[in-house]
């Protein structure tokens, strides 16, 4: 096992998640999914490990990560390649290649066995007519589908991202036009899939049937057993003294133990001469809560703002603010003040605070306990009172 602190988790670094898709699985079996999953839990290697296995569950796959698609027609155009280079490319572009399709094709070229590289005409190919002629094509064939889709809502906040008006609708209709498509064709399952929420996405749009025929699954960190076993497995890979008192250690200083926060502690652990201590642990923490490291946990403060915009964004931050003052968190109360300055009116207010604390909990931000609301992650925590909390925070 290698110790990756960057790339997706493929072979035989990808480590367990047994259950977790043993239960996706099933609800393939009679749903389409939505998987939503915090950054940096692995979602992107669950699913691609989830797609060499698809053949022993009955699906042929097609994964695509559709985050960078410029607009409608290049999602489009991306499923189709995706596809066409399966397994099944040959048998599916014989059975549309006759049919109206040809007439948007711009350029296409088979290129080896089973790839293909083809581009639709931008000047009047009917992007939504496209989408339906391929999961039809799809349904036709023998056989079960999974179309695997990762960071939809990165493609869906560049539509919004727009001219707001046209942006809005450009949402709506993609959304809508993905559930008929979906409703339609029940031959084909779907798997979507992001680090932001497409709840989060359609209730601020007020469009949230667009996604309510989609069985709902999470993805969050390793339980403490399997964070332990993960540590053992690295260690044992790379010759490291890693003590069992050790491996308790980093997971409890860890608290959330997603694998992408263990491989970076562990990284941090691999120069140590002899046998790694708690000390050592606590060092390698320090050092990447540290401003030459920030690029590790920043990314959780710019997504609010891709996700929410702004004002909800600026709201977002400030109770997070509060919230990372102290390890257990802050009252409902206290949040309520948060935001009694930018919005006066008690029933808005409450409004706004139900919104956003549950985005904040969906996402991995917060956790409600004893009636607290606490960082999930210590360490996020840790870097947000540092970091990014106004002085008079971190001095409370």
């Amino acid at each position: 096992m290698r110790n990756v602190t960057g790339a997706v988790a493929e072979g035989d670094d990808f480590f367990n998640r047994i259950n977790e898709m043993e239960l996706f699985w099933r609800n393939l079996e009679t749903d389409n999914l939505l998987l939503l999953a915090p950054r940096r839990v692995g979602k992107t290697s669950l699913m691609r490990k989830m797609a060499e296995e698809a053949a022993a569950y009955g699906f042929t796959t097609a994964l695509v990560d559709v985050s960078d698609c410029a607009d409608e027609l290049h999602f489009v155009q991306r499923l189709y390649a995706a596809i066409l280079e399966g397994p099944l490319g040959d048998p599916l572009w014989h059975q549309i290649k006759e049919n109206w399709l040809g007439k948007t094709i711009d350029r296409i070229q088979k290129v080896g066995a089973a790839g293909f590289s083809l581009e639709f005409r931008s000047d009047g190919a009917d992007w939504t007519r496209l989408g339906e002629e391929l999961a039809g094509a799809l349904s036709k064939l023998e056989g079960r589908w999974l179309i695997q889709i990762d960071e939809l809502p990165v493609f869906v906040l560049k539509l919004l991202d727009h001219d707001v008006p046209a942006g809005r609708a450009r949402v709506r209709e993609f959304l809508y036009w993905l559930r008929r498509l979906r409703q339609k064709y029940t031959g084909v399952r779907w798997m979507l899939a992001g680090s932001i929420g497409l709840d989060t996405i359609t209730t601020r749009l007020n469009i949230a049937d667009a996604i309510n025929d989609l069985h709902i699954e999470k993805l969050g960190s390793f339980e403490a057993p399997v964070a332990d076993a993960f540590l053992q497995a690295l260690a044992a890979a790379h010759s490291v003294q890693l003590g069992e008192a050790v491996r308790a250690h980093i997971v409890t200083r860890t608290g959330w133990t997603a694998p992408y926060y263990l491989q970076l502690i562990f990284h941090q652990l691999r120069g140590v001469n002899g046998e790694v201590t708690q000390s050592d642990v606590d060092r390698a923490i320090e050092d990447l809560l540290g401003p030459h490291h920030r690029n590790y946990f920043d990314y959780w403060r710019q997504r609010l703002y891709e996700e929410l915009g702004r004002p909800d964004a600026e709201l977002a931050v400030s109770l997070l603010h509060h919230c990372c003052r102290a390890p257990e968190g802050s009252t409902r109360s206290t949040l309520s003040l948060v935001l009694a300055c930018p919005i006066p009116d008690p029933t808005a207010r409450e409004d706004k605070l139900r919104y956003l604390v549950d985005v904040l909990q969906n996402d991995g931000y917060l956790v409600e306990a004893d009636g607290r609301w606490r960082f999930l992650s210590p360490l996020l925590r840790e870097y947000w009172l540092r970091r990014l909390a106004p002085q008079e925070d971190r001095n409370d």
